[in-house]
């Protein structure tokens, strides 16, 4: 399909953009959000719907990602293909099935295919046959279908958005087919040094300096923690967003600690963290509320 080979409509610069506008850049498709931010009233109006579809929807993660992917396949969509490739490794897709969607060959599992048959047949006809509906049926119940509907129908949106305002791939994402490649390997964590107490029993309080990784770009955070039988709260720091998110739920067992940090701005996003806690060292993984799962690694400061 033909598409712009330039950008038409060029980037809002992040200093011309507000706050908000440079929040929700900074959690990734930060070129198409500083396109966007030209009309800022539609901006957050599409990104009510994105977000929900990405963060709040009943899909699982992994198949939607792939739907995702075969509409930017099916409507020739680089951008769109190349953000997401992230998401569907990080949501449980491997390479091999992020290639295969380009092979009408590929044999899928009957719940996967029915899903892949409607983007095809959505994308071809606006229409999902007969038979496609039946098996979507076997699997999912109206809200699902309803939901990966909807799916489909804001990536094409967006596809056809993104292929005529021309807005451009960055250099080392994946091409339109391809997969991401090899996983960004975790940190060393840094040698630990021993706390006082001799329990065997590690503690969490202090401040972390954590990096959460992921292939779009590292995020860096700063997590202060306190323990009181078991029970771990204290705040999570998004030192490049500006945002501090209060854990909820937090426990240490022996050496694993978990919590949660639910984001409310710039989108409401439940961020799950559970690892091992190693003297001064916490590694473990992230999960990003509908994003994906990636691994994390973090010192101990005070």
């Amino acid at each position: 399909m033909p598409h712009a080979t330039s950008p038409r409509i060029p980037p809002l610069a992040l200093e011309e953009m507000d706050e908000e506008q440079r929040k929700i850049s900074r959690i990734g498709a930060d070129t198409v959000i500083q396109v966007l931010a030209r009309h800022p009233e539609l901006m957050k109006a599409s990104q009510a719907l994105g977000g929900f579809l990405l963060f709040q929807g009943k899909l699982d993660p992994r198949i939607r990602e792939l739907a995702i992917l075969r509409t930017a396949l099916r409507c020739d969509a680089p951008y769109e293909w190349a953000n997401h490739v992230l998401a569907a490794r990080g949501s449980g897709a491997t390479d091999a099935e992020i290639e295969a969607l380009s092979d009408p060959a590929t044999s899928w599992p009957p719940a996967d295919d029915a899903v892949l048959r409607a983007v095809d047949e959505v994308c071809a006809d606006v229409y999902v046959s007969d038979e496609t509906w039946a098996a979507l049926a076997a699997t999912r119940d109206y809200s699902e279908i309803i939901e990966l509907l909807f799916a489909i129908g804001f990536y094409r949106m967006m596809a056809g958005f993104l292929n005529s305002a021309g807005v451009e791939v960055k250099a080392g994402m994946p091409a339109l087919g391809q997969g991401a490649g090899t996983p960004p390997a975790s940190a060393t964590p840094a040698s630990p040094r021993p706390r006082g107490g001799g329990s065997g029993t590690a503690t969490a309080d202090g401040t972390w300096n954590i990096t959460f990784e992921h292939p779009a770009g590292n995020q860096d955070v700063v997590l202060t923690a306190e323990t009181a039988d078991g029970v771990v709260t204290g705040s999570l720091v998004n030192t490049q967003q500006g945002i501090t998110v209060q854990i909820v739920n937090g426990r240490i067992d022996d050496d694993h600690l978990s919590f949660t940090a639910p984001m409310t701005e710039p989108l409401r996003i439940d961020i799950d963290v559970a690892g091992t806690i190693d003297g001064d060292s916490f590694t473990g993984k992230v999960t990003i509320g509908g994003g994906g799962t990636f691994p994390f690694s973090g010192t101990r400061t005070t």
